[in-house]
């Protein structure tokens, strides 16, 4: 019998997420739900495209159109009309399921794009490295008006192709255990997805002027960044990028860890259950969680992780006090380096050290409630020192890691726009 480990709930959009437009656009999708779409509304229909070796697009289904008048309403009573002056088109959505690799293997994932309608110009892209989820339900692929959003797609109202893969771990592929802070997974399913979606623009006839813009805050961040390396370090044919935005992605994981067990906290201990679970079956350590957490957090974690709890409800069966969380021994082990397996598996997946071509921004709030902002400020340091000519570092003041998300994604808007 399932343990009643938490009550199922009316889902917090506003609280939950990370994710960097979602306060803007929660009551919008209301909105939208009640009011004459721009289309009339019409069954989802999946084509399945041909299996040819070498392709990655495996089919694609209609998601509807969202109008723009919606939108720009819910800019301006949330607060942002300069937002607002940049919602130009209503738009377009489709869910993807593609191949890529996990673990070595082909395995099919998904996500999701929108486009703007209307439009005589060409556009372009921008790829989005989606902020943490946990439950299966928040897939960015599961968007469902008026209940599941992830506030990105909106996006594509500022004339972008919005590109949002669900990752490893949610949507088609939520059977796996989702890969965080893994960089080669991090980057192979995004570039993987750029192109899949290459061959659903052909499809189409989408008219995207091949401009790529990628951006990703917290753990889209660490996802955004992940990619341009690899992307940049390979390369990867035919995908070119235009212009980089991460914010607060936690680069430095090695210096993260030892951070949390020397101010004894962590606010969102659900992403430390989620990293040693994930690391254990990808570096197939086999370990009973025991050897990691502390009764009777050891006992719930797997359930907690299960796709049926967000982060919230994690949190509120663990606890953020590290020396509480960790087994003793574990806790001793990391603070003696003894633990080299893990540490050594931390230091192969950190993406601060290395010198960025194309043109990278890192930002960071000073109040940052989760990450400190050295870790950003000592990778920008790191990539200067190794002659990276084109990465600035904005300091923002936002209290709160959630909260600076929606700073971000302002400066983002406006950097991107100076670029197309």
């Amino acid at each position: 019998m399932r343990k009643d480990l938490t009550k199922k709930h009316q889902h917090p959009r506003t609280c939950k997420r990370i994710r960097f437009l979602i306060y803007l656009f929660v009551a919008c999708y209301v909105i939208i739900a009640c009011e004459k779409e721009e289309e009339p509304v019409k069954p989802p229909v999946t084509v399945v495209m041909p299996d040819v070796p070498g392709t990655y697009l495996v089919e694609y289904t209609s998601l509807g159109v969202v109008s723009v008048s919606s939108i720009k309403i819910m800019l301006e009573l949330a607060g942002y009309p300069q937002l607002s002056d940049y919602m130009d088109h209503s738009i377009k959505l489709y869910k993807l399921v593609y191949r890529t690799t996990y673990k070595g293997q082909s395995i099919l994932a998904s996500g999701i794009i929108s486009y703007p309608l209307r439009t005589s110009d060409s556009i372009p892209t921008m790829i989005v490295g989606n902020g943490l989820t946990f439950a299966d339900r928040d897939a960015p692929s599961s968007f469902d008006l008026p209940d599941n959003f992830t506030g990105f797609e909106f996006i594509g109202s500022l004339g972008y192709l919005t590109l949002i893969p669900d990752m490893i771990g949610f949507g088609i592929s939520r059977n796996i255990m989702f890969p965080i802070h893994n960089y080669e997974h991090s980057a192979i399913a995004m570039i993987d997805f750029v192109y899949a979606c290459n061959e659903l623009v052909r499809e189409l006839k989408i008219p995207a002027n091949g401009k790529k813009f990628l951006a990703g805050y917290s753990q889209g961040g660490y996802i955004a960044l992940s990619t341009l390396k690899m992307i940049e370090e390979k390369p990867v044919p035919d995908i070119k990028i235009e212009a980089t935005a991460v914010g607060a992605g936690g680069f430095n994981l090695v210096n993260l860890l030892n951070h949390a067990i020397e101010t004894n906290n962590y606010t969102a201990p659900s992403h430390i259950a989620l990293l040693l679970s994930s690391y254990n079956i990808i570096y197939n350590w086999n370990r009973p969680l025991s050897d990691f957490f502390s009764e009777p957090f050891a006992g719930t974690i797997p359930e907690l992780l299960d796709g049926e709890y967000d982060r919230e409800q994690i949190d509120m069966h663990l606890t953020c006090k590290i020396d509480s969380l960790f087994n003793p021994l574990f806790l001793n082990n990391l603070k003696n380096y003894n633990e080299t397996a893990i540490i050594n598996a931390l230091r192969e997946n950190c993406i601060d050290d290395w010198a960025p071509k194309g043109k990278l921004r890192i930002i960071h709030s000073i109040n940052d409630d989760r990450l400190p902002i050295a870790d950003s400020e000592e990778t920008f340091n790191k990539m200067v020192a190794r002659g990276a000519e084109n990465v600035t570092f904005t300091a923002i003041e936002t209290p709160g890691h959630v909260n600076a998300g929606v700073s971000f994604i302002e400066i983002v808007i406006a950097w991107f726009k100076e670029m197309e």
